[in-house]
């Protein structure tokens, strides 16, 4: 008689670039940053020796340093130099 003991994970873990719909929108997988006492970005959190992570929605996946995850549809919509709404108001139809 045999036995076979199978140690590991049942389903793969998440990883940074991962992505899953939440609430009807699509999120992707990034690190979570460590901010100072005025909220300012200091570095990424590794609280208790272990790198953390948060979902984000895609279309924030820029402010987060997760814009190389993006599609190439994704890429041509969210990736532009202006900020939304900044040409109404200089002529821009």
């Amino acid at each position: 008689m045999r036995i076979t003991i199978t140690i590991g994970p049942r389903r793969p873990k998440a990883k940074v670039g991962d992505r899953k719909i939440i609430r009807g929108v699509e999120h992707i997988r990034v690190f979570r940053y460590a901010t100072n006492s005025r909220g300012e970005r200091i570095g990424f959190d590794c609280t208790g020796g272990k790198q953390r992570y948060e979902w984000v929605p895609i279309s924030e996946a820029r402010v987060y340093g997760a814009g190389h995850h993006w599609t190439v549809e994704e890429r041509a919509k969210y990736d532009n130099e202006y900020p939304p709404g900044y040409m109404q108001g200089r002529g821009a139809a």
